[in-house]
């Protein structure tokens, strides 16, 4: 190799050990960047769950799913370090304790108000072999479970989302953290 093409090579390794301490620092003061398309793209500030903050409809958290949900059973969830073997998920609260909850293929009703693009499924998009399992009734939320929605970068994204419609409503307890502050395409919001 000449001394040009060793420079590049030298650039290009800072260059990578420079994002992945960048990315590791953002990770440890709080921060977290979502490029998914479960959610609006952005930084969000998180914050660990406490036992006195209530979690309301509309925050976004991060949080376990329930131990059936894994990345055997569903190839395009990520391995992580949640008790199912799974990574932390990143969704909306869209259904609080004491909430009805309406359950069927065209949708979801809360409080008999229509979830917008809330339509199950059949199979992955990504991997159509896989078959999502289905949920229908009625259902009103325990006084500590909530309903996630993945809300979606652009709204319509959000028939896409892999969250309490193909699984049910999450206890509490898996709840890691929850949205301080964010920022979405420059525009600074707060959380709770």
């Amino acid at each position: 190799m000449n001394a040009g093409t060793v420079r590049r090579l030298y650039m290009a390794v800072g260059i990578l050990i420079m994002m992945a301490m960048t990315s590791f620092t953002i990770l440890q003061t709080g921060w977290r960047i979502n490029l998914t398309e479960s959610e609006p793209l952005g930084l969000y500030r998180m914050e660990p769950m406490r036992s006195d903050f209530v979690i309301h409809r509309g925050s976004r958290v991060e949080f376990c799913p329930p131990d059936a949900v894994t990345p055997e059973r569903f190839p395009f969830y990520m391995q992580g370090d949640c008790p199912n073997g799974g990574m932390s998920m990143f969704k909306t609260i869209a259904g609080v304790p004491g909430d009805v909850i309406e359950v069927s293929p065209n949708g979801i009703l809360i409080n008999h108000r229509q979830l917008p693009y809330s339509g199950q499924m059949e199979g992955s998009m990504q991997f159509p072999w896989v078959i999502l399992p289905h949920q229908s009734g009625t259902i009103t939320l325990d006084p500590h479970q909530y309903w996630v929605y993945g809300s979606g970068a652009r709204p319509e994204q959000a028939t896409q989302s892999f969250d309490s419609r193909y699984w049910g409503a999450i206890d509490e307890s898996r709840v890691r953290e929850r949205v301080k502050t964010f920022d979405v395409f420059g525009r600074g919001v707060r959380g709770d």
